[in-house]
């Protein structure tokens, strides 16, 4: 599952000092230069993590923690970069302690959330996407997620409940569009499945899936022209991007159709 960083608003206050307590207020300089290390540290991991250095990424986070085992932040980076490496449950770890110091942050709730999808934990996933949704209901992506985990559980009207809702938050968004048109098919609703997959690759034309799961409900239309032409793109598609598992199931299709089989995605 294809992730997006949710944006992380950030809060000012302002501290009110009582008259001729001015340097109640003032840090000393040593907190001054630890704070400007942490964050010259921190700039440093996403920097690595950019440029896909991840395990390096996770040394430098790893060092402002044991300079600072209170730094949110240093965990909240940390965690993204163990769940890139495919790293789930220290991933989780790192996004659980930020949570315990900077409780009630969308951004951190959806990436455990969104960790805790890969590990097949749809109970924490919900909870933890229902609650970054409830705290930035603006947001898009914790939408789509939680309608890709409803529908891994079978529940399809809320899955697509949550689809709906990401669509109207942001139409233009290609990934939406085609897993509500996959939810559409499972629902036996072909005529707004075909609405969903067209719109997709209009705004994707390089959406492989899209093509591969139009030209399936193509054949199962009876339109096996129009299957065989979408499976031949998602091929070549899949085949450029170098998706490999896509590429021979998308072959395994076309062969079925050119068999008068029923294939099923």
């Amino acid at each position: 599952m294809q992730t997006q960083r949710m944006l992380a608003i950030a809060l000012g206050m302002a501290v009110v000092v009582a008259p001729g307590s001015m340097a109640a207020g003032l840090q000393p300089a040593h907190a001054v230069e630890q704070a400007a290390a942490a964050n010259s540290l921190l700039n440093q991991g996403q920097q690595q993590a950019e440029q896909g250095q991840l395990e390096a990424a996770i040394a430098t986070y790893s060092q402002v923690i044991q300079a600072d085992t209170t730094n949110a932040e240093a965990y909240f980076h940390r965690g993204i970069a163990y769940h890139d490496l495919g790293d789930y449950q220290l991933a989780i770890a790192d996004f659980s302690r930020a949570l315990q110091l900077r409780p009630d942050h969308p951004e951190t709730l959806y990436n455990r959330g969104e960790a805790h999808a890969h590990m097949t934990n749809a109970e924490a996933a919900i909870a933890d996407l229902t609650q970054a949704i409830e705290l930035a209901p603006e947001v898009v992506q914790p939408y789509l997620d939680r309608g890709l985990v409803f529908a891994a559980t079978g529940n399809l009207p809320q899955a697509l409940n949550d689809l709906d809702a990401a669509i109207t938050l942001a139409p233009d968004n290609a990934d939406a569009h085609y897993n509500r048109g996959k939810i559409y098919t499972e629902l036996g609703n072909t005529e707004a499945a075909l609405s969903d997959f067209n719109t997709a690759l209009r705004l994707n034309p390089e959406l492989a899936e899209a093509y591969g799961n139009r030209g399936i409900l193509q054949y199962q239309l009876g339109d096996s022209q129009a299957a065989m032409a979408d499976l031949r793109q998602a091929a070549a598609l899949f085949q450029a991007q170098g998706d490999r598992p896509g590429y021979q199931q998308t072959l395994y299709f076309m062969q079925q159709v050119q068999q008068g089989s029923e294939p099923t995605p």
